[in-house]
């Protein structure tokens, strides 16, 4: 397995993790909760970091 591929790997299991725990975050403090908010921003960088290495 490739490095990059690696780090894919890694990158959209962390994804997955973080999404897995907006939503317990979200049902158990509200959509507005400042731990809401902070799980929500972590996952857009994220998604952000996998959008820029897809385009290259």
């Amino acid at each position: 397995m490739e490095k990059k591929e690696w780090n894919n790997s890694l990158l959209m299991e962390c994804i997955k993790e973080k999404k897995e725990k907006l939503v317990e975050v979200a049902d158990r403090k509200g959509l507005t909760s400042k731990e809401t908010v902070k799980c929500s921003q972590e996952l857009d960088v994220l998604l952000n970091v996998i959008q820029r290495q897809a385009s290259f």
